[in-house]
């Protein structure tokens, strides 16, 4: 490990996501020999330190920047017996448990925390991180080097990474992203997303899934197709298509079908990027870009040329930049269409195991369809981001494995088969240089449409369901009365919602006040549309709070002003009327957080406070917590 002081370095992009917006954990358990003593998983732990400088870092607030720090060696490794009447994973829980409390998210930490787990007679490897340092794909590539390194191989990170080609690391990258070239990339993906949310349609999504719904509702279907790499390299070979491609056109085409929307918005996954720099990034590469798919009822074949077209020229070039500066710009444009523009599908391809060159030269029989099978299992979860999600992955050199991750009350267990096999008749006939529309194989499947409700409209390319918001209204305190309409927008041509709303007699509710309960239930997905105008009947029309700030009235509401006027964020907060988010920069939230912590407060996730929560309504929500000046923080240097 290199000599001298902890090296600092700028957050990349990738980490950036992870830190702010994703706030994620890894874990692993890792069983080891059981002639492993503490010295020997030290020794361990050691060498993937020294491939892996992710694994030994921190973030620190340097200046008012949030940075990562590597140091020479990472968090000690602890020694955790494994209770008698207790299971290793159980333990592992615990650990888990005792990171999210007092670790995540919080700076001065190690990302990456390394415990030897030891019962009688047997050893594990237990490993809890911060998404920042390691996802899913890199916990693989981590894995893979504890193989090596327990045979005795000494190769570098290089001899673990996608097929042997070198790693890039974090600090690399970092320095990368903020020199010339990177300055050129940012630029053409800044461009590239204002376009894509420019066009981005609304949800499918009926609404995004809260917190308290029953378990049951989500599930996970899985189509598994023998033979595939007879009918993907026939897909290559007749149509100089990328299987992906196919694949995703028919996912998107056919939701765009059932549910009658005009376009729809899907979330790639870096896997399915053809790029070897991207997804050689160690660490922290998890992340998907935006891709917006318009409906298309002129065959899947030209429908897949278009994909194929939008991932080469958008997705790989620019992936590994989010769209943090655009965020509030996005809320705004949520505001003025009265319309949530966000993703609720998902794509996730992984390539083939031995490699596009050998997949495409493969002779083989033709894949017998007789031999699919589709299994169906409910999950435990209770929310999930997506209405659906689609992942590709291969079960071996001639099997893939198509996942869709669903939501039942966005697409039913029954829908999702219809789904499934629908893209599947679309490979086949591409394969066999036939060409279909998504009507067609919707109705040769059983894929049906979606049926409307009364109060359902359509505007701006898809349906929005007055009602929900009608109700949503009638449940304020004091509202009596509720009618809600959706204007064309005159020469604009951008679609505006009017809520008029009648109060019984006491009550005097404010246009901010409606304002501020919807715009919970828009962030929370209770809701698609914020009502842009509002007429208030038998009350006073003007609203005071825009001409006079409330005092503030409780110790949670002072501590927020006290915090944003140290911190520089906000010149004069209003409580009522400014978003945290709209009067500060991005690197400044982690100061803002801390100085929450130091007053004895669980500061809120940086989504919490990212355009949609007013200060007053963020300080209702602050808890306390111990200080985290009395709890222990990596020392600055080793």
């Amino acid at each position: 490990m290199s000599d001298g002081a902890a090296v600092t370095a700028p957050l990349t992009r990738a980490q950036k996501f992870q830190w702010f917006l994703e706030k994620g954990l890894a874990e692993g358990l890792r069983p080891l020999p059981a002639t492993t003593d503490e010295t020997a998983a030290q020794r361990l732990v050691h060498a993937l330190e020294e491939r892996f400088e992710v694994l030994r870092t921190s973030l620190a607030v340097v200046d008012g920047e949030l940075r990562q720090r590597v140091h020479r060696s990472g968090s000690p490794l602890r020694v955790v017996d494994v209770a008698p009447d207790a299971t290793a994973q159980q333990c592992m829980a615990g650990l888990v448990e005792e990171f999210t409390t007092r670790v995540h998210g919080r700076i001065g930490y190690f990302l990456v925390q390394f415990h030897l787990l030891r019962d009688a007679d047997r050893r594990w490897l237990a490993v809890v991180s911060d998404n920042v340092a390691m996802d899913a794909g890199f916990h693989s590539v981590v894995d893979r080097a504890i193989t090596g390194i327990l045979a005795g191989q000494l190769d570098g990170p290089e001899a673990y990474v996608m097929n042997g080609q070198p790693g890039i690391q974090p600090v690399e990258m970092a320095r990368r992203e903020i020199g010339p070239q990177g300055a050129v990339e940012r630029t053409r993906a800044l461009d590239y997303l204002r376009e894509h949310f420019r066009i981005a349609p609304a949800r499918m999504h009926p609404h995004r899934p809260p917190s308290s719904t029953n378990e049951g509702r989500y599930y996970r279907s899985t189509l598994t197709l023998r033979g595939a790499d007879s009918v993907f390299a026939r897909v290559m070979s007749r149509t100089e298509l990328l299987p992906s491609a196919v694949i995703l056109a028919a996912f998107a085409q056919l939701l765009c079908w059932r549910a009658e929307t005009d376009a729809c918005t899907v979330n790639v996954s870096l896997d399915n990027r053809h790029n070897a720099e991207l997804r050689r990034v160690l660490g922290a590469t998890a992340q998907r870009s935006p891709v917006a798919l318009p409906r298309q009822d002129r065959g899947l074949l030209a429908a897949a040329a278009d994909v194929q077209q939008a991932l080469a020229k958008g997705h790989p070039t620019y992936g590994r930049y989010d769209p943090f500066d655009l965020i509030r710009e996005r809320v705004e444009a949520q505001h003025q269409r009265g319309i949530c523009l966000s993703t609720d599908l998902a794509f996730n391809f992984i390539p083939p195991p031995q490699g596009w060159t050998e997949l495409i030269e493969t002779e083989g029989e033709s894949a017998d369809s007789s031999g699919t099978e589709i299994t169906w299992a409910v999950t435990d979860e209770v929310s999930y981001e997506y209405g659906a999600s689609l992942s590709v992955r291969w079960a071996d050199s001639r099997t893939v494995r198509l996942s869709v991750h669903g939501d039942s009350q966005v697409l039913m267990p029954e829908q999702c088969t219809a789904l499934l096999r629908g893209i599947e008749l679309v490979l086949g006939r591409v394969a066999t240089e036939g060409d279909c529309t998504a009507g067609d194989v919707a109705a040769e499947v059983g894929l049906v449409q979606l049926s409307r409700g009364p109060h359902e409209q359509w505007v701006d390319g898809r349906w929005i369901d007055l009602g929900e918001i009608e109700s949503r209204m009638l449940a304020l305190a004091g509202v009596e009365k509720a009618e809600l309409n959706i204007d064309s927008g005159g020469e604009s041509g951008t679609a505006r919602l009017t809520a008029r709303v009648t109060v019984a007699d006491g009550p005097e509710p404010v246009p901010l006040d409606l304002r501020e309960e919807l715009l919970r239930a828009v962030e929370t997905g209770e809701l698609l549309a914020v009502p842009d105008r509002y007429e208030i009947i038998d009350v006073t029309p003007a609203d005071a709070r825009a001409a006079t700030l409330r005092p503030a009235a409780t110790v949670e509401e002072t501590t927020v002003r006290s915090v944003l006027a140290e911190s520089g964020l906000l010149a004069d907060p209003d409580l009522d009327l400014c978003y945290v988010r709209a009067g500060g920069q991005l690197a400044r939230y982690p100061e803002f957080a801390e100085l929450l912590r130091r007053r004895g407060y669980l500061a809120p996730d940086f989504p919490r406070v990212s355009g949609m929560t007013t200060l007053r309504s963020l300080a209702r929500e602050l808890r306390r917590s111990d200080p985290v000046d009395g709890l222990p923080v990596v020392p600055p240097t080793h």
